[in-house]
């Protein structure tokens, strides 16, 4: 079987909603009823060698807000099983309280689905030969469709058909690999052709920008596998002062997707006696040169990014939503759900208008407002990166009692003499609101994608729950940091550094 033959028709989701569209209207009561079908392949390329794998998850699920969720990956869901699987979805109910804003649900009739390219092999051969001569490497090639239906009693239909395309590389192992993806929308051969062009966008230490400045993927990974080697095994061997604290170069936008990010979303769970947000609806931010906002309709050469959707979980138009600009708090992210008693202190929001920006993906957890692609961006500067500690991180994560963070990074540099040398893991910590207040953006932009994970709002705190999301920022110097070397073995220092 192909990937192609576990991608449903339009015909085929347009029947879905049907059978979903009957059993909500039979209801009593309001229902929101969803049914995600992501499949795909992936061909994983290792020392010249390629496993190719399809895969296919499904999964459906039904929403009272009167306090009732229902979900199962059981079965395949076509028209004709619609009703034993919609049973077996209805057999385990989670109660839920949290209060329904009111907001009327969307009526609309919707239907996006979007074509397939044809040459997604087209870059295979590439890949498969870069790895020969680069051991200890990996490339991976994947394609695959995100197809959602939801509905609704009172007559709202939305149905979507995503195609996405992404390129990984790995090299190394822990304690200190290094990695990279690429992902975005391409429904067209041009798009796929395109990828390319998004090199540039990559995560780059090398001061003279050889790596985004690569013409092909294998060039690019040359670059980062040539320049990914240990040098120092600590920030003193690199000519580092120990001091208070440090300045350190993000390369990447994760930390602000991890530090920043998150404090936007709205909870959609009951707010705790004495909970404050971190930002405030209206507040001042001691830093007018930067603006932070969610963007799933984000482009880059003509392409979408991850995290790119026609419309939320609950059918409504996903909107880009500004959180700071001009040096204040602007918008929020929500969605169905607040505790709107206690929002007003927890966030400064007494009218919300905020929804349209919930997110699940094919765990089927209970939908909530979660970001697509976290832009950073405002005024940069040039930056001499000599003697600069740099960090390509993919981590991190906050404490809201006190408002901290904390930021790993497995891939850490400091430039000597123009190049990046390889030091540690590190870690840095400090005050989120100090952080923003001390942060200077570089001429320098770079796009990552993953996926983020974050509590199950319903098994608050145990359960988690992961969406696809991207960044798209430019590099940033975040100034006065505690900065902390992550411990490794003298045994793998001595392995890492080639020491006998």
């Amino acid at each position: 079987m192909s990937a192609n033959d576990l991608i449903r028709s339009e015909s085929e989701l347009c029947k879905i909603a049907d059978a979903l569209s009957e059993d909500a209207r039979r209801s009593n009561t309001l229902v929101v009823s969803r049914h995600l079908n992501v499949a795909g392949e992936y061909v994983y390329f290792k020392d010249g060698k390629n496993l190719h794998s399809d895969f296919k998850v499904s999964s459906l699920n039904k929403e009272l807000p009167e306090g009732i969720y229902t979900s199962t990956t059981e079965g395949d869901i076509s028209a004709d099983n619609a009703h034993l699987i919609q049973v077996a979805r209805d057999l385990e109910p989670q109660r839920f309280r949290f209060r329904h804003k009111g907001v009327p649900l969307p009526t609309s009739h919707d239907v996006f689905f979007e074509n397939m390219p044809s040459n997604i092999d087209c870059f295979d051969d590439e890949l498969r030969e870069f790895t020969k001569d680069h051991p200890n490497t990996y490339t991976q090639r994947q394609f695959y469709v995100v197809q959602q239906v939801i509905v609704n009693s009172e007559g709202g239909v939305a149905i979507q058909s995503v195609p996405f395309f992404e390129i990984r590389y790995g090299h190394g192992f822990e304690p200190i690999p290094t990695n990279r993806s690429i992902t975005a929308v391409c429904n067209t051969d041009a798009d796929v052709a395109k990828m390319q062009s998004l090199i540039k966008f990559l995560p780059d230490p090398t001061p003279d920008k050889r790596i985004k400045n690569a013409k092909s993927f294998s060039q690019a990974f040359h670059q980062l596998t040539a320049v990914s080697g240990l040098k120092y095994g600590s920030l003193e061997e690199a000519g580092i002062e120990l001091a208070g604290l440090y300045d350190v170069v993000v390369l990447s936008g994760v930390p602000a997707h991890e530090v920043f990010g998150h404090q936007f979303e709205e909870p959609v769970r009951f707010i705790e006696f004495g909970e404050s947000g971190t930002f405030k609806l209206g507040q001042s931010i001691e830093n007018k040169d930067i603006i932070i906002r969610d963007d799933p309709h984000m482009t880059l050469s003509g392409l979408r990014v991850r995290g790119f959707t026609h419309f939320d979980s609950y059918g409504r138009p996903r909107q880009t939503r500004e959180h700071i600009k001009n040096g204040r708090v602007v918008g929020f992210l929500g969605s169905e759900y607040a505790d709107l008693e206690n929002l007003a202190g927890f966030m400064n929001i007494r009218n919300d208008v905020f929804v349209g920006n919930a997110s699940q993906y094919i765990d089927s957890v209970f939908p909530q407002p979660r970001m697509s692609c976290t832009v950073l961006t405002g005024k940069a500067e040039e930056v001499d990166l000599e003697g600069k500690i740099l960090l390509v991180s993919h981590e991190g994560h906050t404490d809201s009692s006190d408002k901290t963070y904390n930021v790993s990074a497995k891939e850490c540099y400091v430039v000597k003499n123009g190049e990046p040398k390889r030091v540690v893991p590190l870690k840095v910590t400090g005050g989120i609101n100090q952080a923003l207040a001390n942060i200077v953006l570089i001429n320098d932009l770079s796009y990552n994608t993953g996926f983020c994970s974050k509590g199950d709002p319903i098994n608050y705190p145990s359960g988690r729950a992961q969406v696809p999301v991207s960044q798209f920022a430019n590099s940033q110097i975040w100034q006065g940091q505690q900065v902390y070397s992550l411990p490794i073995s003298d045994r793998h220092l001595r392995i890492l550094q080639n020491e006998k």
